[in-house]
């Protein structure tokens, strides 16, 4: 797509979903307890449709739940066992690739920054860790084996993450600190699009960057599963391509139209880097966080986010330090792998293991996965 076909889809949004939401709220002004009740709704994901909501948004619900006719079940399996076999690093991918991705497009890290939700306030990084743990939460539900099925939780999770953005587009949309001239409207069709290209081809790029060869068909397969998701989160089916390479194709055309500094890029970007320092404490990870998002991002998209270049390069300090079985034969490429798989497997077990405001956050890994990831 060219620049004028994407700058014109910044302008579009999810016309079913904010109908419901803003039906909704017009409807509870300055009720206090329905607009917690909604909110509560949404962000217990994967459970089932919550008593006491108007019959207009339980029709909502069973009206979206079905796979779209063109949706292959054994595509979706093949993408789900690639999830299960390599799980630990497609979920450090969010934060060394997808992510920081994400933020260097300077208008839409817009949305992220005025929300709030990823910065840290007074000093306390909670805010940074529930947001980025619900995203790998997401990413589990949608992904594992049979999440999208009848009985799964993806399917329910992404229906609540579309009226998630809708809401957010509503309350946005309503107040003097947002710029539609400048920035296009809050989580447009653009911002979607790109955004499932950093969970899904970007994903499989960044497993190719890891060492790990990936035939065709479980490149297209991981695309296709996600290309499911796209639908149930309402992006347009034109913005879902099919394959990896026309997936990939459309993320970086995006990117590359999106992709400029931005103060709200650049505080998005250290408060990931310190969420995964905060959540790998102690000497033995130093630098490892930045050298990975500098890594996996390269020098530009570095540069964008404030991160700095070139990456110091700690690989030969962590295979002497980190694998008894260290051979200085080892090439690069084998010794980088098994970096990014340690470093992944310490990550999510961290996560797995993460308490905050005194409680163990809501963080929910199947028995199959945590058997396959040796959790």
């Amino acid at each position: 797509m060219n620049s004028n076909e994407l700058r014109a889809l910044r302008k579009e949004t999810d016309p079913l979903a904010d109908e419901i939401v803003t039906k909704y709220f017009t409807e509870s002004a300055f009720d206090r307890e329905k607009t917690m009740l909604f909110f509560d709704a949404l962000s217990k994901n994967s459970d089932p449709i919550p008593s006491g909501l108007p019959d207009y948004l339980e029709k909502y619900f069973y009206e979206t739940e079905d796979l779209p006719s063109w949706a292959d079940k054994n595509k979706i399996a093949k993408g789900e066992q690639l999830f299960s076999t390599y799980g630990p690093q497609i979920l450090m991918m969010l934060c060394v690739k997808s992510l920081p991705m994400a933020y260097s497009c300077g208008d839409g890290a817009q949305v992220l920054y005025k929300t709030g939700r990823l910065i840290e306030q007074n000093g306390v990084i909670d805010g940074v860790n529930r947001r980025l743990m619900e995203t790998t939460q997401f990413v589990i539900s949608v992904a594992q084996e049979n999440g999208l099925g009848p009985q799964g939780k993806g399917i329910r999770t992404a229906q609540k993450v579309r009226l998630m953005h809708a809401s957010i587009r509503y309350f946005l949309g309503k107040g003097k600190d947002w710029d539609p001239a400048a920035w296009g409207q809050p989580i447009n069709q653009e911002d979607m699009a790109g955004t499932l290209q950093s969970f899904s081809s970007l994903v499989v790029e960044g497993l190719g960057q890891s060492s790990l060869k990936l035939s065709q068909e479980e490149k297209d397969s991981y695309i296709h599963l996600w290309r499911v998701v796209g639908h149930f989160i309402g992006v347009k089916p034109e913005l879902c391509p099919e394959g990896y390479d026309a997936a990939h194709s459309l993320g970086e055309s995006i990117f590359n139209d999106q992709q400029k500094p931005s103060d709200a890029g650049k505080v998005l970007a250290k408060s990931l880097l310190d969420f995964m320092e905060y959540m790998l404490p102690g000497n033995l990870f130093d630098n490892l966080p930045l050298f990975f998002l500098q890594t996996y991002m390269g020098q530009k998209t570095s540069e964008v986010l404030g991160l700095g270049w070139p990456p110091k390069n700690p690989l030969g300090y962590f295979m002497e330090k980190i694998f008894k079985d260290f051979d200085s034969h080892v090439d690069d490429d084998e010794g980088f792998g098994k970096l990014v798989a340690y470093f992944a497997s310490k990550l999510l077990f961290s996560m797995d293991h993460f308490y905050y405001g005194g409680k163990k956050a809501r963080f929910w890994i199947p028995p199959s996965l945590r058997e396959n990831w040796r959790l």
